[in-house]
């Protein structure tokens, strides 16, 4: 009894420590005139990545699990974009707080950090625009973030899991 209650904290726990991606749509937007889709035409001179193509398979995955076949630019219904953007963050090192207490005195001390390190991570974001309207209408944001030392296997398990969790509840639900 006392292994099945640890394993369904531990499955508590780790549900909870996924972090939401941020979400953004257009609510008067009538996502069910969206029947297929094709991914935003890169520039010429753009070289595709490595994480580009795994998250070009992975929403492709993703959105024809839902019934959204991928079509030719001209012919979509819906047009997706995506794209890694830097995102930096500051560590501090070397700050302390401590006490002390003696036979007859206290003490308290503080030092401010004296080094700092700028990390640099990416946040995947996926867009979808209408084609008709040129217009923006749905958005997610990664939370979570793609560091440049992950290897090659935790960076597509990363990207699948970001790009599920952004979809997840894609299409919007009609008010």
């Amino acid at each position: 009894m006392f292994r099945i209650f640890a394993i369904a904290c531990l499955s508590f726990m780790a549900a909870a420590c996924t972090v939401k991606p941020a979400l953004d749509y257009n609510v008067d937007q009538d996502f069910s005139q969206f029947k297929d889709f094709a991914f935003v035409p890169m520039p010429e001179d753009a070289v595709a990545t490595i994480d580009g193509q795994r998250i070009e398979r992975e929403l492709t995955a993703q959105l024809q699990a839902k019934g959204i076949p991928a079509v030719a630019v001209e012919e979509a219904d819906m047009l997706v974009d995506y794209r890694v953007d830097i995102a930096t963050e500051l560590e501090s090192y070397g700050g302390s707080f401590s006490v002390g207490v003696g036979r007859k005195h206290g003490a308290i001390g503080v030092s401010s950090p004296d080094r700092y390190k700028e990390r640099k991570y990416g946040k995947l974001v996926v867009e979808f625009f209408d084609p008709a309207t040129n217009a923006l209408v749905w958005r997610s944001i990664s939370q979570s973030q793609l560091r440049e030392t992950m290897g090659p296997e935790s960076r597509a398990e990363f990207i699948n899991k970001q790009v599920a969790l952004m979809l997840e509840n894609y299409p919007p639900k009609a008010k």
